[in-house]
């Protein structure tokens, strides 16, 4: 079990006495009054549940829907089984009030998990700045990969313009602005031959946190700063999906 405070803090499991603490357990559907005792929750393997669960958890919060047993002077809110960082990173997101800090905390997080995916999987397989599509000659570039940066021609008959090397790739090769669209991105080469791929889908703090229009910006902003993005993040913006999407307002 994990004790979570009304901060959203995890309490020490050695300052709890489990058998003390009056709990009520956790039901998506059932309607909770204002001040209820503790609630547990009972996390799967399914990343569909949990964002509903998280999602629920949002609610509560955004509603004012406490959840509190006093125990050992602690105020317990959350009595959390069979969950993982993102879950606990997620919980702890909640209680970061809306806007730049808690968009902040995400993009952090889900960067240094795919940061992390990307070094453990090696996909690129680069030797001498060259990648594994461009060993094959299957990419558009001797060297560097895909960190080319262009700009969308407003000419018809061009596609993109001002193609040269990304201003945010440092002399060790690594992006030097923690851009989160270009660790999402995966070339054609990787996805076609099976080797490597991400699904956004499959990232907890991106399915409960943000709408349809910001994971378009998360997706699609390339060769940007982190601050650029983040800002877009925050944009406030009435324009209907689907039109948001044809105009392409989700780039920067």
């Amino acid at each position: 079990m994990i004790y979570i405070d009304y901060t959203g803090n995890i309490i020490e499991n050695s300052h709890i006495n489990s058998s003390n603490i009056k709990s009520i357990d956790f039901n998506i559907n059932q309607k909770y009054n204002d001040i209820n005792p503790a609630l547990k929750i009972n996390f799967s393997n399914d990343i569909n549940n949990n964002v509903k669960c998280i999602k629920k958890l949002l609610y509560f919060q955004k509603s004012h829907i406490d959840f509190v047993t006093e125990c050992n002077d602690f105020k317990i809110q959350y009595i959390l089984s069979n969950c993982n960082d993102n879950i606990l990173t997620a919980i702890k997101a909640i209680f970061i009030n809306e806007g730049k800090d808690r968009y902040l905390y995400l993009y952090d997080n889900i960067f240094k998990s795919l940061d992390t995916l990307w070094n453990q999987c090696n996909p690129c397989k680069f030797c001498n700045d060259v990648c594994i599509a461009s060993k094959n000659h299957k990419a558009a570039h001797k060297e560097n990969g895909c960190c080319y940066s262009f700009n969308y021609s407003k000419n018809v008959f061009k596609f993109i313009d001002n193609v040269k090397v990304c201003k945010y790739l440092g002399k060790d090769k690594r992006c030097t602005t923690e851009n989160i669209s270009c660790k999402f991105f995966v070339c054609n080469y990787l996805k076609k031959n099976n080797l490597f791929n991400i699904n956004m889908n499959d990232y907890l703090l991106a399915q409960v946190f943000f709408n349809n229009k910001q994971k378009l910006i998360l997706k699609y902003n390339f060769f940007k700063s982190k601050e650029e993005i983040l800002e877009k993040l925050i944009e406030k913006n009435n324009t209907p999906f689907f039109i948001y999407y044809l105009n392409g307002n989700y780039r920067i």
